[in-house]
């Protein structure tokens, strides 16, 4: 008996097996699904977050970049963050700023960028500023009066005085800190809701920008609206680049 035992492990041990069975696989790391198609794996995998909203609902965004200056992106109602990211977003990154992309929840586009502040300074980011389009510009300059602490200063382009329920003109009659209203001349009301806006405005830090012809939001950001942006930014928080805040 021993003998016929001795003979069936030396077999085993041949065979590459062993007596109790063989080993499982190593189960492989899933790789999240990205929030947008250009947001890649790992981008996702290091800046993917979720935005929680007071009615237990959530918005969906990313954190890319670094730095302790960050830069929230509200979309227009018609898009996802891809255009933001391809507009602007990218370039900020590249510049030593920390970046926050989302998309709209379905709720109410204010609280999303209020949620999305508190996601940037939760990543220990000190300096919060605020760019929008169209919706987005309504919903980040109701977010300017609302946050606090306050938010550093914001960017609205063709704001509305309301949208989709977001009221940015009594925000705006709260809003002290800088800020820049940019519309097209022939773009609908958009102008007379920039005026107006800028008019509300108590900050003694504010600009307003009425550009030629008709582009509407993100579409206003050619070389001279990415250069005011950007000299808006650095002259109020100069980024540091490569610093990281967590």
């Amino acid at each position: 008996m021993l003998l016929r035992m001795a003979v069936l492990l030396g077999v085993l041990a041949a065979t590459g097996c062993s007596a109790t069975g063989p080993k499982a696989a190593p189960t492989p790391t899933p790789t999240p699904s990205t929030l947008a198609d250009c947001i890649s794996a790992d981008e996702q995998r290091t800046g993917g977050v979720r935005l929680p909203l007071e009615d237990g609902d959530h918005a969906d965004a990313v954190i890319l970049g670094s730095g302790d200056t960050g830069v929230l992106f509200a979309n227009q109602s018609n898009a996802d963050l891809c255009t933001w990211k391809t507009v602007y977003a990218s370039y900020l990154v590249s510049k030593g700023y920390r970046v926050l992309l989302f998309n709209w929840s379905g709720g109410n586009a204010g609280k999303d960028v209020l949620a999305g502040v508190a996601a940037l300074r939760a990543k220990g980011v000190h300096k919060v500023f605020l760019i929008g389009a169209s919706l987005g510009a309504t919903a980040v300059v109701y977010a300017a009066g609302t946050a606090q602490p306050p938010v550093d200063g914001v960017v609205s382009l063709s704001a509305a005085q309301v949208s989709f329920g977001v009221g940015a003109i009594e925000a705006a009659k709260t809003l002290t800190v800088p800020a820049i209203f940019v519309a097209s001349q022939q773009d609908g009301n958009y102008a007379n809701d920039a005026r107006l806006l800028y008019a509300a405005c108590p900050s003694k830090d504010k600009k307003l920008d009425i550009e030629p012809g008709s582009d509407h939001g993100w579409a206003l950001v050619n070389d001279k609206i990415a250069a005011l942006i950007e000299t808006f930014l650095t002259s109020h928080c100069p980024p540091v680049p490569g610093w990281r805040a967590d």
